[in-house]
């Protein structure tokens, strides 16, 4: 997926379910994940109690929820990615995606630029056909024999 699109998560909402396990034991360290801003660490813990209900929803944008903006990429900056997904972009040491989310944190009309061209490149993608593709029965997993699949088969976080 393009960084850029990404940013699309500038408005929208996620489960509980898709981000809790970075409030209490993020990959089993018996703490929160650290690239998760303690403000809103502990207004999610609230929202979403630990084995409490993963289907209620909270903004994936905490700043500007219902406005396409570039107040994502800034939330990213300060640790208020509410995705793991999300985050890393910014929070990964040396990844060449962090001069992006500073860029487009900076300077709102190179993300809409940017956004525009990837929507485009996304909409020009050709629908497999016969035996090129398969419609998938879960999502987030293909359908036939995973073994070969170091992921499991799993290709999105949300």
């Amino acid at each position: 997926m393009h960084h850029e699109m990404n940013g699309a998560h500038t408005f929208g909402r996620a489960q509980c379910r898709f981000f809790s396990h970075r409030l209490f034991d993020f990959n089993n360290t018996g703490a929160p994940d650290t690239t998760l801003n303690s403000t809103l660490l502990e207004t999610l813990s609230q929202l979403c109690p630990d084995g409490g209900n993963g289907s209620i929803l909270t903004n994936l944008d905490p700043t500007t929820p219902d406005a396409f903006d570039n107040q994502y990429f800034s939330n990213l900056q300060i640790k208020k990615g509410i995705l793991e997904t999300d985050q890393i972009l910014f929070s990964t040491s040396g990844a060449d995606t962090v001069a992006i989310v500073n860029n487009f944190s900076a300077n709102q009309t190179a993300f809409f630029e940017s956004f525009v061209v990837s929507m485009i490149k996304m909409g020009n993608i050709r629908v497999l056909t016969g035996t090129e593709g398969e419609i998938r029965l879960n999502c987030s997993r293909v359908n036939g024999d995973l073994s070969g699949v170091s992921s499991g088969g799993l290709v999105a976080e949300y």
